[in-house]
C-alpha cells in the first residue's frame, strides 16, 4: 500500500481517537497539559507502527501506548517529589461539579498507576475487564482483583457511592 494511502487511514484514525485518548489522560494525570503531551506521544508511537497494526483494531494498541506513558510519567513524577519537601494538599467543598471532579481526581491519584488505569478503562471507557486485560497486558484475574482494590481504597473516599457493576 502506498504511503499516501496508510497517512490517509492514519488520519481517520487520528480524527476518531485523538479527542478519545486525550480525554483517558486527562483523567489519569489530573494534568490537562501532561495529557495533551502524552497522548500526542502516544498518537505518535501509534504512526511509527501503522504499518503494523492498521489492519488490526488500533484503538486498543493507542490505550495501551498511552497507559504505559503515563505510567513512566507518573514514575518520574514521584521520583522528582521524593527529592523535594511534602505539601499538605487542598481539600476542596464538596458544593460544585468543580469541586466534584477535584475530588474525584485526588482520589483517583491515590491509586497506582495501574490501578488508576483498570477504573478509567472500566469505568470511564466502559471496557469489559477482558478487554482491559488485553489493553495492559495483564492476565484477567489480575485485572480483577486490582479492581477490586481500587475500589476497597476509592470506597472510604466516597462513602457508599461507589459500587462494583457486573
Amino acid at each position: 500500500m502506498r504511503t499516501r494511502d496508510r497517512d490517509a487511514e492514519f488520519q481517520d484514525f487520528y480524527l476518531a481517537e485523538a479527542p478519545r485518548l486525550l480525554r483517558l489522560a486527562t483523567m489519569m494525570t489530573g494534568d490537562p497539559a501532561r495529557a495533551a503531551d502524552l497522548s500526542h506521544d502516544a498518537l505518535i508511537k501509534v504512526y511509527t507502527r501503522w504499518h503494523r497494526i492498521r489492519n488490526e483494531d488500533p484503538g486498543p494498541f493507542a490505550r495501551t501506548v498511552l497507559v504505559n506513558l503515563c505510567r513512566s510519567a507518573y514514575r518520574r513524577k514521584m521520583l522528582e517529589l521524593a527529592k523535594t519537601p511534602r505539601h499538605s494538599g487542598y481539600i476542596p467543598d464538596q458544593s460544585s461539579r468543580v469541586d466534584d471532579a477535584l475530588r474525584v481526581a485526588a482520589a483517583l491519584s491515590a491509586l497506582s498507576p495501574v490501578r488508576r488505569a483498570v477504573v478509567l478503562l472500566r469505568f470511564y471507557e466502559d471496557m469489559p475487564e477482558q478487554q482491559i486485560a488485553e489493553v495492559l497486558g495483564r492476565p484477567l484475574n489480575t485485572i480483577k482483583s486490582d479492581l477490586r482494590r481500587a475500589l476497597e481504597t476509592l470506597r472510604p473516599m466516597f462513602g457508599d457511592t461507589v459500587r462494583e457493576t457486573r
